[in-house]
């Protein structure tokens, strides 16, 4: 369904040139350990997709880093300048970078603290969408990995949870930017008519091919992250908190995404029964 091949090429000039100045401040780091999350990542897969609707902006780039222990982390980052005060971003090729260690270091899982930020960080996640992440070649800088569309739903759910709480809502339209992807991405629409599974959620979602797709899409976050994190998710799922998700899944720029509630309310709902939550 995702072809990285029909990514713009220019979408990757700003990552490569961060990767270039990390794996020159540590020996340590390797280009496979690397994935591309946040905006950026967003962005190649939306072109990915087919679309060249601009979305929001940012000249941030965001990275985890799936390194071995805390002295390969703290030796990359040692070497860096900080940039604000958050003990994860840093100055890298005249780029702000926030650079998020998981994987080994986590403790417990789904969270770390690194020596330069001594606070917890939440890396729900991380580990189980890099585990199933795409391989993503940079001009110069070798092959990192890139999240799947669902792999990246994923993240950005639990991003939605965490933020919301304290007033920030920008992640609904991430959220919303994916269900449009899989409502108007030609491969879904031969999986929702063309094969068993698909027929039986066209069926379930009463003949609403749009929220068919996006059911699709809540399965396969379930398939990614697994039954702990799903019921994780189960657990923090909003009630009333899910109107303002739904008030803010705006597509801007998107042909066709619906601004009625009710029918943004529908993809959610159908959504959350994919990943099993609704």
């Amino acid at each position: 369904m995702l072809d990285l091949g029909r990514a713009d090429p220019s979408l990757l000039h700003l990552v490569d040139g961060v990767m270039t100045e990390l794996l020159a401040k540590s020996a340590r780091l390797r280009p496979s350990e690397v994935l591309l999350v946040g905006a950026h990542c967003r962005d190649i897969l939306q072109s990915a997709f087919g679309h060249e609707f601009p979305l929001r902006a940012t000249s941030d780039i965001d990275l985890g880093l799936a390194m071995a222990n805390w002295a390969a982390y703290d030796e990359l980052v040692g070497n860096l300048r900080p940039a604000g005060n958050t003990g994860i971003r840093f100055q890298v090729a005249q780029t702000v970078a926030d650079l998020m260690p998981f994987g080994p270091v986590e403790n417990p899982p789904g969270t770390v603290v690194p020596a330069t930020r001594r606070e917890p960080i939440s890396v729900w996640g991380f580990s189980e969408v890099f585990a199933v992440a795409h391989p993503l070649e940079l001009p110069s800088a070798g092959t990192i990995r890139i999240p799947s569309a669902a792999g990246y739903a994923a993240l950005k759910l639990v991003a939605w949870l965490d933020r919301s709480a304290y007033g920030e809502y920008k992640d609904a339209s991430d959220i919303a930017t994916v269900m449009y992807w899989y409502s108007t991405a030609p491969a879904v629409e031969t999986y929702v008519y063309e094969t068993e599974r698909g027929q039986d959620l066209l069926v379930a979602e009463d003949l609403d091919s749009t929220a068919a797709a996006v059911r699709m899409l809540g399965e396969e976050i379930a398939g990614i992250v697994g039954a702990t994190r799903v019921s994780e998710i189960a657990g923090r799922w909003p009630g009333v908190p899910g109107e303002i998700l739904i008030r803010h899944m705006n597509v801007t720029n998107a042909s066709g995404w619906s601004d009625d509630p009710r029918r943004r309310a529908t993809l959610l709902y159908a959504m959350a029964r994919g990943l099993g939550v609704g």
